[in-house]
């Protein structure tokens, strides 16, 4: 009987020390080339005591931009440049904002995602902002992809150049017609 519970006990030993394995790790940023880093900057007049909404972050959306069958990925910025990666596969990317033309001209970008919205077959890219509250300036911008890995501001053009309080979108059918609607929404002000 000793016998039979010296070896459990070694048994369990054995079997609860092993070290559990990682599912997850973060990634290097000088591996996988994304850097981005939605860094917020508060002031006297620009905190979250004065604009409740100043860290409900940026948005990201992710879908193959240039055909690839790679997934990009997109990051909005509130005080800085949004950033567009092209997925060049293993866990490495490229910053092409520059190149395609998607860095933003509002001064406070919110939520991002992606649509065919002219039925091209290419992905574009929808930006919401935050304009008219504390300074904030500029509209919500729809990049229409040039099927380059460039990008054209249309916003006016299909008529989403809202200068509200977007924080977020969604293109879906909404009315089953066979073109993309989109579902904005805006926070309260207060």
């Amino acid at each position: 009987m000793i016998r039979t519970i010296t070896i459990l006990g070694l048994w369990l030993i054995v079997f609860s020390c092993k070290k559990e394995e990682v599912l997850f790790q973060k990634p290097d940023p000088e591996t996988t080339g994304i850097n981005f880093i939605n860094k917020l900057t508060e002031k006297d007049d620009l905190n979250i005591l004065d604009y409740l909404y100043f860290y409900n972050g940026g948005g990201v959306a992710i879908g193959d931009i240039n055909g690839d069958d790679l997934p990009d990925i997109f990051l909005t910025g509130n005080q800085v440049q949004n950033r567009l990666y092209i997925n060049k596969g293993n866990l490495k990317f490229e910053d092409i904002t520059e190149w395609a033309g998607v860095a933003g001209q509002s001064t406070w970008n919110t939520g991002a995602v992606m649509g065919d919205v002219n039925g091209d077959g290419l992905l574009d890219i929808y930006v919401c902002a935050v304009v008219g509250m504390k300074g904030f300036s500029g509209h919500n911008e729809l990049y229409i992809n040039n099927g380059n890995s460039t990008f054209t501001e249309q916003a006016y053009k299909y008529g989403l150049d809202f200068d509200t309080f977007s924080s977020s979108a969604a293109f879906l059918d909404y009315d089953l017609d066979g073109d993309l609607d989109l579902y904005l929404l805006n926070h309260a002000v207060h």
